[in-house]
């Protein structure tokens, strides 16, 4: 399990934050936010989830 820093976004400004440990980026956004998610395609209102032990970021949308 891994540590993750999950972002509920509205655009480029942060709405919501908060930590979730879990085994993939796809599984913090979906506990952190309770609802199912996609990989993000531009749409407004997004979830940014960052690995910062492997300085990695996830981009995922709701369905």
């Amino acid at each position: 399990m891994k540590t993750y820093e999950v972002e509920i976004m509205n655009g480029e400004e942060v709405t919501g934050r908060q930590t979730a440990i879990a085994e993939t980026p796809l599984d913090a956004a979906r506990l952190v936010t309770g609802r199912d998610v996609d990989e993000r395609r531009g749409e407004m209102e997004w979830v940014r989830v960052t690995d910062e032990a492997e300085a990695a970021v996830s981009w995922f949308a709701f369905k």
